[in-house]
């Protein structure tokens, strides 16, 4: 299973300026498949220069799922780890970058789950897309093919669960969850800055599923 990314170039602040009211406009997503990083788009065609520089390169390996059963109780632990990298140029005008997870193509799909919020409380089937307001990421400064960039690494857990009727049950589930191979999930971004929202990009990876503890 190889990594798969999506590349485009967008931008995350992390100032507390919050623009989660304004949805994104542009729906010229992009999706794409395979192992390694992309060129982002070229501004010729139909993105300008500041579009383009706006648009996420994400960097994403699989993600990991630690499956147990608990009782009657399917535990499955989503363990998030994706790298957003924008120029420095375009990191200091952005107020802002949303971060999303479509996880309705996966057998994740139907469980509910808990997250942590900005203030490290737990909520149930909530997650705050907008990474001003999430504390479990690190931003760091690099330089790539001589361009000063800024990547943003969100690596935070989302613990999905379902109850079945009996403990063999979640086992016969929790069985399937390991055999499968081509799960994957979708994660979609896009900026803000000066009242405007720039074109998301998406992008796609595999979910490795693991674990045989049980009670």
């Amino acid at each position: 299973m190889k990594l798969l990314v999506s590349i485009a170039f967008a931008v995350v602040i992390f100032s507390g300026c919050v623009k989660d009211s304004v949805n994104p406009q542009n729906n010229n997503s992009t999706t794409s498949t395979g192992g390694g990083s992309k060129t982002p788009p070229d501004s010729g065609s139909q993105l300008s220069h500041d579009d383009s520089i706006h648009m996420a390169t994400f960097t994403i390996a699989p993600q990991a799922v630690t499956a147990s059963v608990s009782g009657t109780n399917l535990i499955l632990k989503f363990d998030e780890n994706v790298d957003l990298l924008f120029t420095a140029e375009a990191y200091k005008k952005t107020s802002a970058v949303h971060l999303k997870e479509d996880f309705k193509n996966t057998m994740l799909a139907g469980f509910d789950y808990t997250t942590i919020a900005e203030g490290g409380n737990k909520t149930l089937n909530w997650v705050d897309d907008n990474l001003n307001n999430v504390i479990l990421k690190t931003i760091t400064n690099t330089v790539i093919n001589g361009v000063s960039m800024v990547r943003i690494n969100v690596h935070r857990q989302f613990t999905f669960f379902k109850v079945y009727q009996s403990n063999a049950a979640a086992l016969s589930q929790q069985a399937l969850f390991a055999s499968k191979k081509d799960d994957i999930i979708v994660f979609s971004s896009y900026s803000y800055y000066n009242q405007k929202n720039y074109p998301p990009v998406a992008a796609s990876a595999y979910l490795v599923y693991s674990g045989n503890s049980h009670q």
